[in-house]
């Protein structure tokens, strides 16, 4: 029998103990669904340039920036890295996401966690996307008040699996890395969250393997 938001939301919460001084929040895949958008997006931007989004992959490129995934991308073809520079398709992806945020809806259970410790705990959002996107979804979904802090690949130099994104995210709430917990998705990002040597939830554990 497939678990309740209130049932998933309890089991996350039980991560959560009186050591916990902060929790921090992955995006994609952790507090929305953006897949169909983000997917939809990479699609028109790289049949823009006559290039083939690898889609067996797009769980792999989670939490890096679109400029990063470009790159990557074009690794699988040599003739066309020589004239398309990454950044070209990284701004028609952003450009054309824009077009899709109605397609993205919060993931419930995690939200209700949010939601739920926004008065106890100070709470940041760490992602891998940059700030005007991120900042988009987060007011087009009336999540920003939820956040004290907000760091995107627009704050850090180093992406995840690196430790940059969350442990930016310790300093600015004043807290412990150790004594901070991450709720995350994406290998990249449990692997950041354990590298800056605090806790991490696996939100995907619970909500089961995402499907696109």
């Amino acid at each position: 029998m497939r678990m309740t938001v209130k049932e998933i939301a309890a089991k996350l919460e039980k991560a959560i103990t009186p050591l916990t001084a902060a929790l921090i929040f992955d995006l994609d895949g952790t507090l929305v669904d953006s897949n169909p958008a983000h997917l939809a997006a990479w699609n028109k931007a790289c049949s823009k340039y006559g290039i083939s989004y690898p889609k067996e992959k797009f769980f792999y490129f989670a939490g890096l920036p679109s400029t990063i995934i470009a790159s990557e991308i074009l690794k699988s073809y040599p003739d066309a890295i020589k004239h398309i520079n990454p950044e070209d398709i990284a701004a028609v992806k952003e450009e054309a996401f824009e077009h899709y945020q109605h397609k993205i809806k919060p993931i419930e259970p995690v939200l209700k966690i949010l939601k739920t410790y926004k008065p106890r705990l100070p709470i940041a959002l760490g992602t891998g996307r940059i700030k005007t996107s991120t900042m988009s979804t987060l007011n087009t979904l009336e999540l920003t008040t939820l956040f004290d802090v907000i760091v995107t690949a627009d704050d850090v130099c180093a992406y995840k699996p690196a430790p940059d994104t969350f442990l930016k995210c310790a300093e600015l709430l004043g807290a412990d890395p150790v004594r901070c917990l991450v709720f995350e998705d994406a290998e990249r990002g449990v692997t950041a969250a354990e590298n800056a040597g605090m806790q991490v939830v696996n939100v995907r554990t619970w909500l089961g393997p995402e499907k696109l």
